[in-house]
């Protein structure tokens, strides 16, 4: 009996050997994929940051695009339940169209329990360090004009389940006459 103990012990080492030996194998040889390259782009500020990496999937809703690099840079918000995508690359202040011909358009995505659909999103926008909003949306925004340079703090705020939802982003506005690149 002690014999089949021991036995019994000496098989469990080895079988806990083998397979925590090929956990570790499989985390030293698995690498991410080096098909696309992931981007930090210009235009966020004060902590947030663009970037062209695939968006989460519920934020996704009307795109056709898969993988990275993603077609219109986006952010996150602050936590990480909103995303801005940012359709003109950079933001340019004064009234639209921009000196390109072009305006100035973010789409706002925040999250609810996906794939709810439709929720109710007020975003409030204003200079960095100001106290009072600028600029009020409602939904997904959309084309805005924005009366000055510098960095925008984004405040969006929204209800699921009869929660209430913030989140905040950061997004560069370039001066007056400046052209997107």
């Amino acid at each position: 009996m002690r014999g089949d103990t021991l036995r019994r012990r000496a098989v469990l080492a080895a079988l806990l050997l083998v397979l925590s030996g090929a956990c570790m194998t499989s985390r030293t040889q698995v690498q991410p994929s080096q098909t696309a390259t992931i981007h930090s782009l210009a235009g966020g500020c004060a902590g947030t940051v663009l970037t062209d990496a695939e968006p989460p999937v519920w934020a996704q809703a009307g795109f056709r695009a898969e993988g990275a690099p993603w077609p219109v840079p986006w952010a996150f918000g602050t936590p990480n339940t909103s995303v801005a995508f940012l359709f003109s690359k950079v933001l340019v202040a004064g009234s639209g169209p921009r000196v390109d011909g072009t305006y100035n358009k973010v789409h706002w995505v925040a999250k609810a329990d996906y794939p709810t659909g439709y929720i109710n999103v007020a975003i409030e926008g204003r200079p960095l360090g100001e106290s009072q909003p600028i600029l009020t949306f409602t939904n997904a925004g959309g084309v805005a004009d924005f009366p000055k340079p510098g960095c925008w703090t984004f405040h969006l705020s929204w209800s699921t389940h009869g929660q209430q939802q913030v989140s905040t982003i950061n997004l560069e506005v370039l001066p007056a006459g400046s052209r997107p690149g």
